[in-house]
């Protein structure tokens, strides 16, 4: 007899009924198991597991971390970032009485200490050993930031643990309360208390409210011009609506804390205060308003504006203000190199971001006033190894070297003592003795472009149409391209400074072209109303800290040349000393003698410029001068030999000898046995090859060339005897030894 198979239905229930209690376990397991563990939030005495919290975040840290106070968890249910982000589990962790361990060499205990803490944390990140916080709420806090003198700070926090069981942390918002911040920087000298304190009320960004300090604001656009700040508010509005544009508008939180700052920096007071908000977004970065008024020292500094995330490309959106006595005094402020100036002040944006070894910093479109001077334009501040870099373009209407004088030294005894120079300018000395500040040239580099429709060296010898790249590399100034009017003409060339080497190495190479007689004299009587183009070349190198002792020990050379111009015939007169011609043609109008031309070599040895050839050709006289200049002591010994033609009612017949130091000049008539004298000492003669010198200063073909021809062709064909050249070799070789004995 055939078995009896089971129906399918029969044995499809008991299949049936196994998922169904499979379901049910899991659903009551569902259900059941945030019950128990939300009971277990709630009823579990949570200081009992102080000890084993105080571990992992000390492990996450790498820094003990201790709860003295009560500590409690909430279960709570919480939204993600962003619209349409769903919910999800986590906890609320309040402690009171954290403290985290400071680095062993800090001088508090503490790094950080709250009086309270209260942190949400996400569940399921922890299942990855992950401390999510979106959000942290610090009441009481203390902070204490603390750097030495060889880069080592308490901020940078390493993980005590690595692999696959080490926790990493992520933290969203920190919201602040009333607190206490101290700052100690060892490299910068920096040592400064702060005390954060709620607001009676939210002050809206942008509102002005009694007790408010706008002196530095007010003084710097007074100074800068409002024209300079409604740019940038232009700027910022253009901005705004681009962002709206986008989708993307920007409008700051109120303020929401107040703070007060006192200290020290590099031995300067330090004292500020101002607000800012609430909140400091990390995570998704929300703008985070802030408002200063800070004086460091006799340095002014306001500022307004918002800072984000730090490693955004926009962390920093400020407006700066900034006044002081003196350029140099931002160089302890900010770090960055700039020279001595009388008193200045600047208005700008600054913009940029903050990220370990790569901060960068644009100060745009700003505005400054140093001095009687003007600047604008946008620099970049970079951070990197092995030094920052200071870059971008700077434009001037109206520049007066005096006001920046500093960088070569230059300027007169008030000016020195408005931007503090160190060292007084010598009595009677001529050339600037100040000491470049080569300390400080090593501590950035710098690639900026400048041009300067105007600058003044003098009311009576303007500059004008600036052009030029200033680069500071490794300790090393080059000016190169160097570019600019002067005179109706042009010269370019470059100057290199080396600090590198003790002392300093010092190089200047220009080419002047076409510069107008005229123009180069114009306070000089006779020579203003001159006519004629003059071209000429230098070269030098020497050695020292200062421009007078770079060139005092210079060699290179000298060479200038002029052809086809006019001179006052008083002025030719005065120099042959035909003293009743002088006269007579003062009565009859100083008519003009034409020059055929001028030319002049000097050799530098030593910071002794030696005449090789100096001569002045025109249709009544000629001049031949011989002699020396020592840069040195600042000292010229010239003779003059005019040689009149034509018929002259008196000529005094005897050279004219010009001696004296830079400052005090004095002109005399030579005497023969004095003039044998000079003459032996500075080697008199004139050689063919300074007169073909001269020769590549000229355009061929023109009428320069045509003028200068015959007396270059003169001089070459006449040269010197065999044994001249070598007579004032040696003569400069002596007087270098000699003036060498005296220093």
């Amino acid at each position: 007899m055939a078995g009896t198979e089971p129906r399918p239905e029969a044995s499809a229930r008991p299949r049936r009924i196994r998922i169904a209690r499979a379901l049910l376990v899991a659903a009551l397991i569902a259900v059941l198991l945030p019950l128990m563990l939300l009971a277990f939030i709630v009823m579990f005495d949570w200081n009992r597991a102080k000890p084993w919290l105080a571990t992992r975040a000390s492990a996450a840290l790498g820094r003990a971390v201790a709860i003295d106070g009560d500590f409690d968890v909430a279960w709570q249910w919480r939204r993600g970032d962003g619209d349409d982000a769903a919910w999800s589990p986590g906890l609320r962790l309040r402690a009171s009485g954290v403290r985290v361990a400071n680095a062993d060499w800090a001088r508090t205990p503490s790094a950080a200490s709250f009086e309270r803490l209260e942190v949400d944390v996400r569940a399921l990140p922890l299942l990855w050993h992950r401390i999510d916080m979106p959000t942290v709420r610090v009441a009481g806090p203390y902070i204490d930031v603390e750097r030495r003198a060889d880069g080592s700070d308490n901020w940078s926090f390493e993980s005590a643990g690595s692999g696959p069981h080490a926790w990493s942390v992520e933290l969203g918002d920190v919201v602040f309360d009333a607190g206490e911040v101290d700052v100690r920087d060892a490299q910068r000298e920096l040592d400064v208390h702060a005390t954060i304190e709620p607001l009676a009320a939210p002050i809206a960004f942008g509102e002005r409210v009694e007790g408010d300090d706008p002196s530095t604001r007010r003084d710097v656009i007074q100074r800068v011009g409002r024209a300079a700040a409604q740019r940038l508010r232009d700027a910022a509005a253009e901005r705004e609506q681009r962002r709206a544009e986008r989708g993307r508008p920007v409008k700051p939180p109120p303020y929401r804390f107040g703070f007060t700052a006192k200290g020290t920096l590099a031995g300067m007071d330090v004292s500020g205060k101002g607000r800012f908000g609430g909140v400091l977004a990390l995570r998704e970065p929300e703008p985070f308003p802030l408002r200063a008024d800070i004086d460091v020292g006799s340095t002014q500094i306001a500022l307004t504006g918002t800072i984000t995330d730090p490693t955004s490309a926009d962390a920093v959106d400020m407006r700066l203000w900034i006044s002081g006595r003196n350029l140099a005094d931002l160089y302890d402020i900010l770090g960055i190199p700039l020279p001595k100036s009388p008193p200045y002040a600047t208005v700008g944006r600054l913009a940029g971001h903050f990220r370990p070894n790569r901060t960068s910093l644009r100060y745009e479109d700003f505005s400054a006033r140093v001095g009687g001077s003007d600047l604008a334009g946008t620099l970049t501040y970079r951070s990197g190894e092995p030094r920052p870099t200071l870059s971008g373009d700077v434009d001037s209407t109206l520049l007066r070297l005096r006001d920046l004088g500093a960088v070569v030294g230059a300027g007169s005894a008030e000016d020195r003592a408005a931007r503090g120079d160190r060292a007084a300018q010598p009595a009677g000395r001529v050339l600037p003795t100040e000491p470049f500040d080569v300390e400080h040239w090593h501590a950035a580099d710098a690639d900026v472009h400048f041009s300067g429709k105007r600058v003044i060296r003098n009311e009576e010898q303007p500059i004008s149409d600036v052009d030029t790249r200033i680069r500071m590399q490794d300790g090393v100034l080059t000016l190169e391209p160097l570019r600019f009017g002067m005179a109706g003409g042009r010269v370019d060339g470059r100057v290199r400074i080396d600090s590198g080497p003790h002392p300093a190495k010092g190089s200047v190479k220009l080419a002047a072209r076409k510069l107008a007689l005229a123009r180069l004299f114009e306070a000089s009587d006779g020579l203003s109303k001159s006519l004629g183009q003059v071209n000429g070349d230098i070269e030098l190198d020497g050695a020292g800290n200062s421009i007078a002792a770079i060139l005092g020990s210079a060699d290179g050379s000298l060479k200038v040349v002029m052809a086809d111009g006019e001179v006052s015939e008083s002025t030719i007169e005065k120099a042959g000393l035909n003293v009743l011609n002088t006269f007579f043609a003062k009565l009859r109008g100083d008519p003009p003698v034409h020059i055929d031309c001028a030319a002049a070599v000097f050799t530098v040895e030593d910071g002794r410029a030696v005449a090789d050839l100096f001569v002045f050709d025109t249709e009544n006289a000629r001049i031949d001068i011989e002699g020396a200049i020592d840069l040195g002591d600042e000292k010229l010994d010239l003779v003059l030999r005019p040689r009149a033609s034509g018929l002259r009612m008196l000529t005094l017949r005897s050279p004219l000898r010009v001696a004296g130091t830079f400052e005090h000049v004095d002109v005399s008539v030579e005497k023969k046995q004095l003039l044998l004298r000079v003459g032996a000492a500075i080697g008199l003669g004139v050689a063919a090859a300074p007169a073909a010198a001269v020769v590549p200063l000229i355009a061929p073909g023109s009428d320069e060339e045509k003028q200068c021809a015959p007396l270059l062709a003169e001089v070459g064909r006449k040269g010197a005897k065999p044994e001249a050249k070598p007579r004032a070799k040696a003569a400069t070789k002596a007087a270098t030894k000699a003036k060498g004995a005296r220093k």
